[in-house]
C-alpha cells in the first residue's frame, strides 16, 4: 500500500462527485444585509482568472499569520498584557479572512467553477481556524494553560462538527437568522478590537454575583449556554432523515477525544495540562478538523460515515498512559513529551488527508485546483 497516495474515496464512488451540487441558504441579517453586499462590492476588483480555492487560501492564511504573531508575542502563556498593535492586527486579518470567506463562493459561481473540492476546502479551512484562531482566543480572554482554555475551545468546536453532519444528513447547510458563520465569526473578531480599547485585565476580574468566578469564566459559561441552546433544533432537523439514535451514534467519535483530553488535564500524575496546553489544542483542534473534513468527503461521495478514524489509536494511548501514572505514581512515556509527539502526528495527519482528498478528486474531476477551469 501506498502510504502516501491514500484513496479516501472508494471508486465506485467517484461517480457522485460530478452530480454533486451544493445547497444551502444563509438568513443572518448581518450576512445578506452587510457581509455580502460588502463581498459584492469587492469581487468586482477581483479578476476573473483568480480561482476560488485562491481565495479560500488566502483567507487561511490571514488566520495563520495571526497565529504566528501570537505565538511569538505571547509565548504558550495564553495569558498577559497583549500588545494594541496584534490585537487591531489580528481583529484587521480575521475581518478579512471573513470577507475572503464569503468571496470564494461568489467567485466559483461567477465563473462556474463550483465543486465539490471546493466545498470541501472550504468548510475544512474554517475548522482549522478554529484551532488555530481559538489558541488567539484563549490568550484574548486570558485562560492561561488550565482547564477553562479547553473548555473555551470546545465551544465552537462541538457545535461545527454537529452542524457538518446535519448537512451530511440533510444534504443542505441552512443557517438561522443568527449564526455562528457570520454573526459568530463577527463576535470572535470584534473582542479583539475590544480588548485592545478596554485592555485584558478585565477578563479576570472576580463576579460576586456569578458565585466570585472570574469574568472570564462566566463567559464561557454564557458561550455554552447559547451554543446548547441551539443544537436541538440541528437534532430536529436530522431526525427527520435519521433516527436520533443514529445521529448521536455518530458524534461517539469526537465526545470520546474530547473526553479524554479532559481527562488528561484533570488526572495527569504531573499536570501536563498546565505545562503543554497548546499541545492539547493542537490534538483537540485537528483532529476535529479533519473529522469535519471526512463527514464532507463522504458527503459528496455519498459514502456511509465510518464509526471512528484511526486517530482514536492515539488517545488510547495517551488514555492509558494517563491511567497507569495515576497508579502507578509515574507515566510510561513522559507526558509532555507524548502530547508533543501526537500534536505533531495529529497535524501530518491532517496536512496528509487535504493532500490526497485535494489529489483524488481533481483527478477524478479533471479539475485545477488553484487555477480557473474552463
Amino acid at each position: 500500500m501506498n502510504l502516501l497516495n491514500y484513496d479516501f474515496i472508494a471508486q465506485e464512488n467517484l461517480k457522485f462527485l460530478k452530480t454533486y451540487k451544493y445547497k444551502g441558504t444563509d438568513q443572518s441579517l448581518l450576512y445578506n444585509y452587510v457581509l455580502s453586499p460588502f463581498a459584492n462590492w469587492c469581487l468586482k476588483y477581483v479578476p476573473f482568472n483568480v480561482a476560488p480555492n485562491t481565495l479560500t487560501l488566502l483567507g487561511l492564511i490571514c488566520i495563520i499569520i495571526c497565529h504566528l504573531l501570537f505565538y511569538f508575542v505571547m509565548g504558550d502563556n495564553f495569558q498577559g498584557t497583549i500588545p494594541d498593535w496584534l490585537l487591531w492586527t489580528t481583529f484587521i486579518l480575521h475581518m478579512i479572512y471573513m470577507n475572503f470567506d464569503n468571496l470564494d463562493g461568489k467567485q466559483a459561481r461567477r465563473t462556474n467553477n463550483s465543486s465539490p473540492l471546493g466545498m470541501i476546502l472550504d468548510h475544512n479551512f474554517d475548522s482549522m481556524i478554529i484551532a488555530i484562531q481559538g489558541t488567539n482566543f484563549v490568550t484574548c480572554l486570558q485562560c492561561g494553560q488550565s482547564l477553562l482554555a479547553f473548555l473555551l475551545i470546545c465551544v465552537p468546536t462541538y457545535p461545527f462538527y454537529i452542524i457538518a453532519h446535519e448537512e451530511y444528513y440533510t444534504h443542505e447547510m441552512n443557517l438561522p437568522i443568527i449564526n455562528a458563520a457570520a454573526e459568530g465569526t463577527v463576535f470572535v473578531g470584534s473582542l479583539f478590537a475590544i480588548n485592545a480599547i478596554f485592555g485584558c485585565d478585565f477578563w479576570t476580574q472576580k463576579m460576586p454575583q456569578f458565585y466570585n468566578l472570574q469574568f472570564n469564566t462566566v463567559a464561557i459559561i454564557i458561550f455554552f449556554v447559547v451554543v446548547a441552546f441551539g443544537l436541538p433544533f440541528v437534532f430536529k432537523k436530522i431526525t427527520k432523515f435519521v433516527p436520533l439514535s443514529q445521529a448521536l451514534k455518530s458524534q461517539r467519535y469526537m465526545l470520546f477525544t474530547g473526553l479524554v483530553l479532559f481527562y488528561v488535564i484533570l488526572f495527569s500524575p504531573s499536570d501536563v495540562g498546565s505545562r503543554h496546553m497548546r499541545a492539547i489544542l493542537y490534538i483537540f483542534g485537528f483532529t476535529m478538523s479533519k473529522a469535519v473534513g471526512i463527514v464532507a468527503v463522504y458527503h459528496v461521495s455519498n459514502q456511509d460515515l465510518p464509526n471512528y478514524l484511526n486517530s482514536i489509536y492515539l488517545f488510547f494511548v495517551l488514555l492509558l498512559n494517563t491511567i497507569y501514572g495515576q497508579i502507578f505514581g509515574q507515566t510510561i512515556i513522559e507526558e509532555g513529551l507524548l502530547l508533543q509527539i501526537i500534536a505533531l502526528i495529529t497535524i501530518l495527519v491532517h496536512i496528509h488527508f487535504l493532500y490526497n482528498i485535494t489529489r483524488q478528486i481533481s483527478q477524478a474531476l479533471k479539475i485545477k485546483v488553484f487555477k480557473i477551469n474552463k
